[in-house]
């Protein structure tokens, strides 16, 4: 069972995802958060395998969060799921530790692929 803890500012696009995890077999959503704050106090609470993570959250910087939640959980693997197509982005998100990065009109087997292929190390 792969835990899933997912990081996204807008709560329709983060229920979502989750319900559509949480409804394939191999997923569970630990924890759910719409803010960097979040994101780290949830790291701390649960066993996590992947962080899905959005790069636009309101109090922080991506790259800030992926740092982060990175020192919170050494070995936590992130995948960065945005709408920023701009390369600097991506760059700057795998520089912070990120181990893939998506953007959100990714098909939802690839983003699938991606969780499972970043869980998976």
């Amino acid at each position: 069972m792969t835990r899933v803890l997912l990081v996204e500012d807008h709560a329709a696009l983060r229920q979502s995802l989750a319900l559509l995890l949480e409804q394939m077999q191999g997923f569970r959503i630990v924890a759910h958060a719409g803010t960097g704050a979040e994101a780290r106090a949830a790291i701390s609470e649960e066993e996590t395998d992947v962080a899905v993570v959005d790069l636009g959250l309101p109090d922080a910087d991506g790259a800030e969060v992926i740092r982060n939640l990175r020192e919170a959980g050494p070995h936590l693997p992130v995948l960065v799921l945005t709408v920023h197509h701009d390369p600097e982005w991506h760059a700057r998100a795998l520089q912070a530790g990120a181990k893939e990065v998506l953007t959100k009109d990714a098909g939802i087997e690839e983003v699938l692929r991606a969780i499972r292929c970043v869980a998976d190390g």
